[in-house]
């Protein structure tokens, strides 16, 4: 059963994060209207407050903050066999060209489907 209520969206873009300057490093591997899963070898905890400067698939950069409401860190050497190894962050105030993003390509997995089931 899921929990979340907003519609995610598998989506792998290039991600800069930290606590005071996005530093950091990694990717996305899901998106939503409130919140992205950060893939990371750098992890926080829980209730931290991250600067998240994403990369968009035509190079702009959006700025976001968002909250680590979930982390979860594997061993170096699983950390390329372990799908979910990184945080969960829910949005603060997402900027509107990322809910456009997230829109379109919401939108587009739909028309994909509705032409996948009239094959």
């Amino acid at each position: 059963m899921e929990k979340r209520p907003a519609k995610r969206e598998l989506k792998r873009l290039f991600v800069r994060f930290g606590m005071e300057l996005p530093t950091y490093v990694g990717y996305t591997t899901d998106i939503s209207a409130t919140g992205l899963f950060i893939k990371s070898s750098t992890i926080f905890p829980p209730q931290t407050v991250l600067k998240i400067a994403l990369t968009l698939p035509d190079e702009r950069v959006v700025f976001l903050s968002g909250v680590v409401m979930w982390s979860k860190r594997v061993p170096p050497q699983l950390a390329r066999l372990v799908r979910k190894n990184g945080m969960g962050v829910r949005l603060q105030q997402p900027a509107q060209n990322y809910l456009e993003l997230f829109a379109a390509g919401v939108a587009q997995g739909r028309q994909e489907h509705e032409e996948h089931e009239t094959d």
